[in-house]
């Protein structure tokens, strides 16, 4: 029995002792990685910000959907919220570029742009009231292909939907 364990043993002995060894070889490289942080405090006076981080920044997929009745198919929609305030007025919006559209390099799909269900334009309009802006409020942003009534030419879009939000002073009474 002891002649057995002897003749077992040693193998296995050294075998245990080339994987600590071989486990040390490669623990002799440090892994290092960088997080990269952001933080956005908004003043408690005046903001707009998004309601679910993570999103503004990333595109936005808006997915082709079949539909014999639409021109051959639609585009889905970009439903998101944010939350607004501003103490001290209503807030107003407005598209920062001449229009918002997907483009492909030679065709292009024009976007209809709401925010709290109003019409985003070039032109800074009222988009929450200032007794809504005052108590704060989540609303809605949503961002969907125009209708069409020629089918889209196929291929890749893209496209980038700039907006200005602005805190607007209060009306006198």
């Amino acid at each position: 029995m002891r002649q057995a364990l002897k003749t077992t043993g040693r193998p296995l002995a050294i075998a245990l002792l080339s994987v600590v060894g071989a486990s040390q070889v490669f623990a002799a490289d440090p892994i290092e990685y960088q997080v990269q942080l952001i933080a956005t405090v908004p003043s408690s006076s005046f903001y707009v910000v998004p309601a679910s981080s993570g999103w503004i920044g990333q595109p936005q997929r808006m997915e082709w959907m079949d539909n014999p009745s639409a021109a051959g198919g639609k585009l889905t929609s970009v439903d998101k919220e944010f939350d607004v305030k501003n103490s001290s007025g209503a807030i107003s919006a407005r598209l920062s570029d001449d229009e918002a559209y997907l483009y492909n390099g030679a065709d292009k799909i024009d976007l209809n742009v709401s925010f709290n269900g109003k019409k985003l334009s070039t032109s800074s309009e009222e988009v929450v009231s200032s007794l809504e802006a005052n108590a704060g409020k989540r609303v809605r942003l949503l961002i969907a292909a125009a209708a069409s009534t020629v089918p889209y030419a196929p291929g890749s879009y893209s496209g980038i939907v700039n907006m200005t939000f602005d805190a607007m002073p209060p009306v006198p009474r």
